[in-house]
């Protein structure tokens, strides 16, 4: 998912990025990587891993991309951490990555998907934990190929691939940012 989006020249935005592991597969395929997070601690790891070369970190506050400048990235890159976002942050998300694009403005988003045999499974195995708004850290969120859809149509994503077959308890999506100037 990685290689055939991504080109040696581009800025690539990872969303989320853990403790590294698939920055580290990024950077070998771009020019410049930022890579941005809500907690600190795996942004530190990530710098442990992949150091200060051709890298750089950005710690979110969990609702905005303001410490990300303007039309400076060519791919925005999320796997594996929507999934645990829930359909409002996701969109949240997807409003303000827009303004951060330029050039190819390619987007791959990934996310569960409880439409699915296995994400319907998941969705019954995690819901006794997340009652009264209470959430547990490693539930998946309970979103839906049709509700991204709904999301990247109504937004003005240009959608170029959507993959169910890979992963099959989720979904990823490839696609076009709007222009930064799109009326979200």
């Amino acid at each position: 998912m990685i290689a055939p989006y991504i080109a040696s020249e581009d800025t690539v935005l990872e969303i989320g990025i853990g403790g590294g592991k698939t920055a580290a597969l990024l950077l070998k395929h771009c020019q410049k990587l930022v890579c941005a997070d809500i907690s600190a601690e795996m942004l530190q790891a990530t710098q442990r891993r992949l150091g200060e070369d051709r890298v750089s970190y950005v710690k979110l506050d969990g609702l905005t991309l303001n410490n990300i400048p303007p039309e400076s990235m060519d791919v925005c890159f999320c796997y594996d951490t929507m999934v645990h976002i829930e359909p409002r942050d996701i969109y949240n998300y997807l409003v303000q990555i827009p303004p951060l694009m330029r050039g190819k403005r390619l987007c791959l988003f990934h996310h569960s998907n409880i439409l699915t045999p296995l994400g319907w499974e998941k969705f019954l195995n995690d819901y006794p934990h997340n009652l009264m708004g209470k959430r547990d850290g490693t539930a998946f969120s309970v979103m839906s190929d049709r509700i991204m859809e709904k999301f990247l149509t109504h937004l003005g994503y240009e959608i170029l691939h959507k993959e169910t077959e890979l992963v099959p308890r989720d979904c990823i999506w490839i696609c076009k940012s709007p222009f930064p100037s799109a009326e979200c």
